[in-house]
């Protein structure tokens, strides 16, 4: 009898979209192993440096692929990893689905501010959330069929992982294009508002 294939699950999004606890309750209810990637950096101390500017450790992304190649070969079963550059770490052929969660550009902000993240890395976040960043890495690295975008704006969390297991159970379709915060932002007049610094 042929084994079941290994899937990889990755969460993806903006930091402050809600990737860990999405991953979280997500490889709870699936009943699967969790990477959190920050926490991986961290522990294992998998890192360049220090960004002071930004107040960010600065990952060894070859150190931690080879980590997460690692953790895959000796897991058994389905992985959910959870990291906004996962998709640069997890190898693509491994990779199930990748969830991208998005959110509102001012709801994000308060989430940023609210952990007390202030100027540039707020900024640079933000920028990033509004021209579809960790989108565009998705789908450059796994391809646009394996890419799921979630817009988690003003949702729970177990609403947003609600949505993910429909997805994954095939009751839901798995696209990308769900929102165009350029678009919202320049017809509200306030795209200067979170590009305006650059």
């Amino acid at each position: 009898m042929k084994e079941k294939a290994q899937k990889i699950i990755i969460i993806s999004g903006t930091p402050g979209v809600g990737k860990t606890s999405v991953a979280s309750l997500l490889a709870s209810k699936l009943n699967v192993a969790l990477v959190n990637l920050g926490e991986l950096v961290k522990k294992e101390k998998l890192i360049l440096g220090t960004d002071k500017t930004r107040g960010t450790l600065i990952a060894d992304m070859r150190k931690v692929s080879e980590r997460v190649k690692k953790i895959i070969a000796q897991t058994d079963g389905d992985i959910v990893v959870d990291g906004h550059y996962a998709v640069d770490v997890v190898p693509a052929k491994k990779v199930a689905r990748v969830f991208v969660l998005r959110r509102y550009p001012e709801e994000l902000k308060h989430v940023m501010e609210g952990r007390g993240w202030s100027g540039l890395k707020v900024s640079e976040n933000l920028a990033c959330e509004v021209l579809d960043v960790c989108l565009y890495d998705a789908v450059k690295a796994v391809g646009e069929g394996k890419v799921c975008e979630i817009d988690a704006t003003g949702k729970s969390l177990e609403a947003v992982v609600e949505e993910i297991l429909k997805v994954l159970s095939g009751r839901r379709k798995c696209w990308v294009g769900v929102v165009d915060w350029l678009d919202r932002l320049e017809r509200e007049g306030r795209l200067n508002e979170f590009l305006g610094k650059f």
